[in-house]
């Protein structure tokens, strides 16, 4: 073999060697390549699931927004009316000299004071207007019993007017909504005198079976004083004249007894 065809065949095998070389180089750069497709994809899935999950989260935040806003609203109105109406008791209240929300434990005392003595004052009027009209109903059950007048209107007109105090004292003293007590015609009470006039004033009337001309027996404890005869009628109390004194040293006195007279017939 010449030094020739030597040198050709070293240039063929460094051909070789140099091709061989290129294609493993090629093929390092191809997986290398795969490789960082690989991470590429993987990284855009997480990316895509990522973004899935935000989305959802943001819908949710929505419909929560809109739940708010319908809550808000609502809680809106609501704060309107309620203020609507703490406008109104609240002019009530001034209206009635009470002032609106109170907290302070010596206003809220004061107002009590003040309404007790108030009542009070109250209870004092009322009283002395039952009084009054106790005085009156007596000297008019005396003038009926004495006038000698043929005016039936004038009659009348006192009449109305007897009855008009009568309900009013009731009213007074027991409230509208409260029963009316029907008193036991054996256990009356004399709760007014006119010893000059010989008339005693039972606190039974209409409402208990009291009915003119009835006849009545008084007495103290257990023993009688005397016999009366019912001659005027009212709702709750009754007058009657004095018939009959038991003994005439011993009259007929306050918180005698009354007791209605079965054997005498009216």
């Amino acid at each position: 073999m010449n030094f020739s065809s030597q040198q050709s065949r070293s240039k063929s095998l460094l051909l070789a060697a140099g091709m061989a070389f290129l294609y493993q180089d090629s093929s390092a750069q191809q997986f290398d390549g795969k490789i960082e497709l690989l991470e590429l994809q993987t990284t855009l899935q997480v990316a895509h699931t990522r973004i899935l999950d935000l989305e959802k989260q943001v819908a949710a935040a929505k419909e929560q927004t809109a739940s708010l806003s319908q809550s808000a609203a609502s809680a809106n109105a609501e704060s309107s009316q309620l203020k609507e109406c703490y406008e109104r008791l609240k002019g009530l209240l001034e209206g009635l000299g009470i002032g609106a929300l109170e907290t302070s434990a010596d206003q809220v005392q004061d107002r009590l004071l003040t309404a007790l003595s108030d009542l009070r004052v109250v209870d004092s009027q009322k009283k002395k207007v039952s009084e009054s009209l106790v005085s009156l109903a007596e000297a008019s059950l005396m003038f009926a019993k004495n006038a000698t007048t043929t005016d039936e209107a004038a009659r009348k007109a006192l009449d109305n007017a007897l009855e008009s105090s009568d309900r009013i004292l009731r009213n007074s003293s027991v409230g509208q909504s409260d029963p009316v007590i029907v008193k036991d015609l054996h256990e009356s009470r004399v709760v007014s005198l006119k010893p000059e006039l010989g008339i005693a004033v039972l606190d039974v009337g209409a409402r208990d079976g009291v009915k003119p001309g009835m006849p009545f027996e008084i007495y103290r404890e257990d023993k009688p004083v005397a016999k009366v005869l019912v001659t005027e009628v009212r709702a709750g109390v009754s007058g009657a004249v004095v018939q009959e004194l038991m003994n005439s040293a011993d009259p007929v006195k306050l918180g005698d007894r009354g007791k209605v007279d079965t054997n005498r017939t009216f």
